[in-house]
């Protein structure tokens, strides 16, 4: 019945500040260590074929929990199991039923092989029958135009770069497919697209997804329910329409245009055109300009960054603004009705 069970998972990890390292070193003593909760107790189940959304915000311990159930660390204490496997002692068998996109997504890459070339020797060592073929689906799933296959890996975008290691975490095939971070790096018009790739399970709708994020709004359009994580323990497991009525009205749809330097000067013409779109608010301070369109459309908001570019402005970024996963957590913990 489940793709993914964990019971009570318990991790720590010994740190010790840098500042006491270098003391000891110093003095020729050794430093004192610091144990670091990074998992307290952590059960939850995933269904199979099920969009499982794993929320937190950075350090809540997401990434620690995705590398125990693809059995790269292993727990202090309690135990994980996916489609049945236990995740220490039949890691194997785990290994051969998942895909992964792990948080540093570029590692494992060889930067002066083609993507192409990348993706055919994970292809060979998964064992993959006509590999070339296998290579080019997902290469054409990811939406990585055909330009950009035989280019080194070191010589590609951030955004390309992050969808070769989304088409290697689809090369197997996997029943479950483990996203950490997955929009890391990907254009907005990407991102749009990557969602409803999720939501089609890549192809397979009897593919389990699991999807370890701090971005609210992917979890909000693609999952079927969603736990969230807040300092190393579960905070509470819902369906995503519950998780929705926690987010404040005023933090949805809100985009932000950041600017360069030298087009400063630039802002005040920027302030009358904004004037002549429909939207609820804008802000135009510094070298930011945020604001919030009536309707969730993307249409909308590419509208006002063609017009801020017309202008002569030059633009380093243009995304949504991230909703306040602390806010959500607080608001979470007030309807529970006890403290952090």
């Amino acid at each position: 019945m489940y793709a993914v069970e964990t019971y009570e998972l318990c991790k720590a990890f010994e740190k010790t500040p840098i500042k006491k390292r270098l003391i000891a070193a110093l003095t020729l003593r050794k430093a004192p260590s610091e144990k670091v909760i990074a998992l307290n107790k952590v059960s939850f189940k995933v269904r199979k074929g099920e969009i499982f959304g794993f929320l937190g915000p950075n350090g809540a311990g997401k990434t620690t929990t995705v590398k125990i159930l693809t059995t790269i660390l292993i727990p202090d204490s309690g135990e994980a199991r996916v489609l049945g496997f236990d995740v220490v002692r039949e890691s194997l068998e785990v290994r051969r039923r998942i895909g992964v996109l792990p948080e540093d997504s570029q590692r494992g890459f060889g930067w002066r092989l083609t993507a192409f070339e990348n993706l055919y020797f994970y292809a060979t060592a998964y064992l993959v029958p006509d590999p070339k073929r296998r290579v080019r689906e997902v290469l054409e799933l990811v939406g990585l135009e055909k330009e950009h296959w035989n280019k080194w890996f070191q010589r590609l975008s951030q955004g390309m770069k992050q969808k070769v290691a989304i088409a290697r975490a689809l090369i197997p095939d996997p029943e479950v497919v483990f996203l950490d971070e997955p929009t890391k790096g990907l254009d907005i018009l990407f991102v749009a697209k990557f969602r409803e790739m999720v939501r089609d399970r890549f192809g397979d709708k009897s593919r389990a997804v699991f999807l370890s994020t701090h971005d609210m709004r992917l979890v909000e359009e693609t999952c079927d329910r969603v736990a969230l994580i807040n300092k190393g323990r579960i905070i509470a497991v819902k369906p995503v329409e519950e998780l929705k009525r926690l987010v404040p009205k005023g933090s949805r749809n809100v985009y932000v245009i950041k600017v360069n330097e030298l087009s400063g000067s630039k802002l005040e013409k920027c302030t009358d055109v904004l004037k002549m779109f429909d939207l609820e608010w804008f802000r135009v301070e510094r070298r930011r300009i945020e604001f919030q369109v009536k309707e969730e459309s993307i249409e909308a908001a590419n509208e006002v960054l063609k017009t801020v570019l017309s202008l002569g402005v030059l633009v380093e970024s243009f995304g949504r603004r991230e909703i306040d996963i602390e806010e959500i957590i607080r608001r979470l913990l007030e309807e529970e009705g006890y403290a952090d």
